[in-house]
């Protein structure tokens, strides 16, 4: 199911990139500087919370400070995703009499909204590729129930990561991050607030 949805989403960039190709004589300045991108990611949890997650996503934003055509020094973005956290993976408990249950695993769905950063360097023209720092500072998380338990529906996040963009062809770049920390939680007292922090990979098309 998943490699279908990521080869029509393949197709449908390659369209749109034809397309901007197409119109890139008559753009204006935001035209030129705006890009798009979409990604899919898989997270693993390492805290007290015992998860995999993933997420597809979608990024607006603008291109900043062009060194040249090929790369900009920064980039600057707006997006929205869908996660699906499936929790309590091998997580174990004890019961009354002091045996070893197993609980049953869930599929928890969550929308976020965020803004990243990301700071290319290290452009080397013979491959058409350039290494990038990322952050987002910010994000707003929705869970479709309180998550993690004890939490609330609504929480805040951050991601760190880097990773590494190559040009496929003039309008069509593929990605991959790896997020080094992934954090959501409802920002109250740490008595008050079970979080959920997370590593994975992130892979993606921008046009």
């Amino acid at each position: 199911m998943y490699k279908k949805a990521v080869c029509v989403a393949i197709l449908l960039l390659l369209a749109l990139s034809s397309s901007f190709a197409q119109e890139s004589q008559n753009d204006n300045w935001f035209q030129r500087h705006m890009g798009q991108r979409i990604y899919f990611g898989f997270y693993d949890s390492f805290g007290d919370e015992k998860a995999n997650v993933l997420q597809a996503g979608y990024d607006a934003g603008l291109n900043l400070i062009n060194i040249n055509s090929n790369w900009p020094l920064l980039e600057f973005y707006l997006g929205v995703s869908v996660w699906f956290v499936r929790d309590q993976i091998r997580k174990e408990t004890k019961d009354n009499f002091g045996h070893t249950r197993t609980t049953d695993n869930r599929l928890i769905p969550a929308f976020e909204l965020n803004w990243s950063i990301r700071l290319n360097y290290l452009y080397v023209p013979k491959i058409r590729t350039s290494l990038y720092l990322e952050a987002a500072p910010i994000t707003f998380v929705y869970y479709t129930k309180p998550y993690p338990d004890g939490g609330t529906n609504i929480n805040i996040g951050t991601h760190v990561g880097f990773g590494m963009k190559s040009q496929i062809n003039d309008y069509l770049n593929g990605f991959a991050t790896f997020r080094i920390f992934s954090h959501t939680s409802n920002g109250q007292a740490e008595e008050t607030n079970p979080a959920l922090d997370m590593v994975g990979l992130v892979l993606g098309i921008q046009f």
